[in-house]
């Protein structure tokens, strides 16, 4: 079975953003941001997937991916 991944955590790290740094320049709730960065997200609205994907210039395929659940 394969669960969707979220890379919000490896892009940050990559940019040395913080999550305090990204909810400040894309106006997103703590509470969604810390979801994402955790894994622990059920669904995702368009326009967040959206705003994540122009502020890291990526894909969706580049900030969601499926891996096989251990």
């Amino acid at each position: 079975m394969k669960r969707m991944r979220c890379r919000l955590r490896v892009l940050m790290a990559e940019r040395e953003i913080t999550q305090t740094q990204l909810r400040e320049s894309l106006g997103l709730g703590s509470h969604t941001i810390s979801k994402l960065y955790n894994n622990r997200f059920d669904r995702v609205d368009r326009e967040t997937i959206e705003k994540l994907c122009d502020y890291f210039s990526i894909e969706v395929g580049d900030l969601f991916v499926l891996k096989d659940e251990e």
